[in-house]
This record gives C-alpha cells, structure tokens and sequence, in this order.
C-alpha cells in the first residue's frame, strides 16, 4: 500500500505543476494564451494518479475493519478515485467534452480530499496511522472550504467588477489544497502505519 501511496502522491504532484504550467502559458483569463501539452499531461498524469490510489484507499479501509465511519470514508475514497479516472479516460479520449467532465471530476477530486481527511481522523481515533498524517490528511479537508470560498470571491469579483484574473487568484488556494492531497499521499508513503514520526525521526 505504501508504494502504491508513493507512486499516486509522485504522479499528483506532477500533475499539479503541469496544471500550474497550463494556466501560465494557456492564461485563460486573456486572448493570446498558448495552451501547448500541459493540459493534456495533467489530464493523463491525473488518471494514472487515481489509478494508484485505489489500492491505496483499499488498504487504508482494511487497517480499521471495526470502524464503521472508516468503512464509509473507503467507499467514498472508492467511489471519487475510481470517477476521476472513468471521467480523465473520456476526456482525454476525446469521448466527453472538457465543458461536461469538468464539474464531474472536480466534485470526485473533492469528494477524494474529503476522504483523505475522513480516514486520516478515523486513522487517529484507531491508532492506525501516525500523527503526521492524520494531522496533514485533516489539513486538507480545512483547506477545501477555505479554497471553495476563495475562488467563489474571485468569480464574484471577475463578474461584478469585469476583473477578468480575479478568478485565477481566488484559484490559486484551491491548486494549493489540490497540490497537498499528492503530498499527504507521499507523507503516506514515507511512515509505517501505527508510528507517530517519519522514518528516521524522533
């Protein structure tokens, strides 16, 4: 499980720069962007991501087999990995338009950060995971409603004031919070479940 964690936290974050890239050379917010291949990088590195992921929810679900909200939180870990990458495939096999998939997708990429959040507070409550990734997991699911109401500002302020990269600042603490899902993933990898500190640390 942790190498599988390795992987989808290492493809994530890679992910995550490409998307970064896409929106410095694309710069939808003005005419004159160059998309080159960033987005379609991010899009195929994003599958292949949650691909990884899902042994990963599996083997975090069957560390606490007792915990009836662990149960849940691996169905709904279960549910978005496996919708994130159904909904990539199709976009980037051109079978679903990017303006359908990506209400979708980013509601199965929240739902997975809820997850990470909802297994890492079942993970303390168990015992079963180390201090600094329930904390991180946690910090993750703060984060999503700080983002949501971050871009929500932006988007008022592009359609109220016609400040057109008002929207792309409100963005960027959600490619924040978007970028610390990866790195809980990797943090993952890096300890024993049931230690309390990284390999090596006291």
């Amino acid at each position: 499980m942790r190498a599988w964690a390795g992987v989808s936290g290492v493809l994530g974050l890679v992910a995550a720069a490409f998307l970064v890239l896409f929106y410095v050379a694309a710069r939808p917010w003005e005419a004159g962007g160059q998309e080159g291949w960033y987005g379609l990088a991010n899009d195929v590195l994003t599958a292949l991501q949650y691909v990884a992921l899902v042994p990963v929810v599996v083997g975090l679900g069957r560390l606490m087999p007792g915990d009836a909200r662990a149960r849940r939180w691996t169905r709904v870990g279960l549910v978005a990995s496996i919708g994130v990458v159904v909904l990539q495939v199709l976009l980037v096999t051109g079978l679903l338009p990017f303006a359908y998939q990506v209400v979708p997708v980013s509601l199965c990429g929240v739902a997975a950060m809820c997850w990470a959040g909802g297994i890492s507070a079942a993970g303390a409550r168990a015992g079963a995971l180390p201090g600094a990734v329930t904390g991180f997991g946690r910090a993750v699911a703060v984060g999503l409603p700080v983002a949501v109401v971050a871009f929500a500002v932006g988007a008022l302020v592009t359609a109220v004031f016609d400040v057109p990269w008002a929207w792309v600042a409100g963005g960027v603490p959600g490619v924040v919070v978007w970028a610390m899902f990866p790195a809980w993933a990797v943090l993952l990898a890096a300890v024993r479940p049931g230690t309390t500190s990284v390999p090596g640390r006291t």
